[in-house]
């Protein structure tokens, strides 16, 4: 590194002039012309040290400090607004060595470590694609700019397949999807979720493999449950692996991997996704666990999804980013472990209300360690794609919500939530959660805007008793 050519204190410079003792040995005449050749020299040679940078030892990294409370800015135009960091530290510099000879000395580079995950919610491009328009060329930052980017991806990507009989809203997207959703930057899709086998196993199939031809990683999903349940990894520096895994605690029936059928990783066999969360942590530096759960449109996580949280993160998950509610909820940091419980919609048809408020969610990393986190507000647009929202009542709203003020947002539930089965994950699949968004919401800035579509789906209806083919073959 460059310092200041005065140097700091305690550096040492390679060219010093010195006087010899023999002088003292010169009669005053000499001795004054002496004293005043040198005073020549040293000012000469002075010269000339001082237009060569001095070179210190660079400062070995820094321990990231202790994570303090959540905090949040001002609203301000395309930025993050909502944001947690360590205080940073530096270490004093060291002397370099001296040098008889004036040589530099040699220095060894401290690898860069630091990286950053940029994560949004759930994707559902049925009209969008259709439509030949890009929803991810609004977003600030761009996924691209990540050294990882994930995102939930809530539908087939086929036109294979007929749509389930007892499901009443399936979603869809055209082949083209896929290759939308690669150039966007994302590198790991989430398909543990409630919509990822609407069209039958066939188009499940071709989702993993048209996602998976264009580099992006099908997590939570696969030909079999080894498949579906296996965490997946990325070096994303060297010696750095980040591993992921994904499960769904919203379960429609069929949906889940058996041995022997394709299908999801269900949240319900717990015990399996917890080993692949212990396994993955022997293996990467870094685990990512992605969950669909809740209950939709509550702003704030319900017991389960703590509870889940929890167990994730004490068998060695570093960050779990969750989705399904179709709104935001809280982002909770501490002692070195994040939890994201909902992102929102990030990619879905026209939402004018909180269903239409999301964000972009950034870790930021040293190496293995989570040194902080920013949300970047944004609304979608009338295509329903996500663009930066810079300020007024909803910036204030998703900074509310995600800085952990989440109950004065929550509406009262239309439904209950089906309670599953205490040992589900014995049976494999489980009856899922209710999902009771309401027809119509009420938006702030006196919107009202109606689900048409159908957030407000209900999956089972109720626990639903299952057969032997319903079991997890393994």
């Amino acid at each position: 590194m460059r310092g200041d050519p005065a140097g700091p204190a305690n550096a040492t410079l390679v060219c010093v002039p010195e006087m010899r003792d023999a002088r003292r040995t010169l009669d005053p005449v000499l001795r004054r012309a002496a004293v005043a050749l040198w005073l020549t020299g040293a000012i000469v040679l002075a010269t000339a040290c001082a237009s060569t940078p001095i070179r210190v030892a660079p400062a070995l990294p820094s321990e990231p400090a202790a994570a303090g409370a959540d905090a949040t800015t001002a609203p301000g135009p395309a930025r993050d607004v909502t944001s947690q960091t360590p205080a940073s530290t530096s270490a004093e510099p060291t002397t370099a060595p001296t040098s008889t000879t004036g040589a530099v000395p040699t220095t060894t580079a401290v690898p860069d470590l630091t990286w950053t995950l940029l994560a949004g919610g759930d994707v559902l491009m049925d009209r969008s694609e259709a439509a030949d328009i890009d929803p991810f060329a609004g977003i600030v930052p761009p996924l691209s700019s990540a050294d990882i980017a994930l995102v939930n991806v809530e539908m087939v990507i086929s036109d294979r397949g007929e749509p389930l009989d007892d499901k009443e809203y399936t979603f869809r997207a055209p082949p083209s999807a896929a290759s939308r959703i690669a150039a966007a930057g994302i590198d790991v899709a989430n398909l543990a979720n409630n919509h990822a086998a609407d069209f039958g196993p066939e188009a499940l199939l071709d989702t993993v493999d048209l996602l998976e031809s264009e580099d992006v990683i099908a997590l939570g999903a696969g030909a079999t449950s080894a498949d579906a349940y296996r965490h997946r990894i990325i070096e994303v520096r060297p010696g750095v692996r980040v591993a992921f895994v994904g499960a769904s605690m919203v379960v429609p029936l069929g949906f889940p991997a058996t041995g022997t059928r394709p299908g999801i990783a269900s949240a319900y066999q717990q015990d399996r996704v917890l080993a692949s969360v212990r396994a993955a942590a022997g293996e990467a530096e870094v685990v990512i666990a992605v969950v669909h759960w809740g209950i939709e449109r509550m702003t704030c996580p319900d017991g389960r999804q703590r509870d889940f949280a929890f167990r994730l993160l004490q068998h060695g998950a570093d960050a779990v980013i969750g989705q399904h509610p179709h709104v935001l909820q809280p982002v909770a940091f501490d002692d070195g472990q994040l939890v994201a419980y909902s992102l929102g919609n990030f990619v879905w048809h026209f939402r004018s209300g909180i269903t239409g408020d999301t964000g972009v969610l950034q870790i930021d990393f040293d190496g293995s360690e989570i040194v902080g986190w920013s949300l970047y507000p944004h609304q979608l647009d009338a295509n329903g794609a996500p663009v930066p929202a810079r300020d007024g009542v909803r910036v204030d709203r998703i900074i509310d919500i995600v800085s952990g003020n989440c109950a004065r947002h929550q509406p009262p539930p239309t439904t209950a939530a089906a309670e599953p089965k205490t040992d589900a994950e014995d049976e494999g699949e489980s009856a899922g959660e209710t999902d009771g968004e309401s027809d119509a919401e009420t938006d702030p800035e006196g919107e009202t805007e109606t689900e048409s579509e159908g957030e407000s789906e209900s999956e089972t209806g109720g626990e639903t008793e299952i057969g032997p083919d319903e079991a997890d073959e393994g």
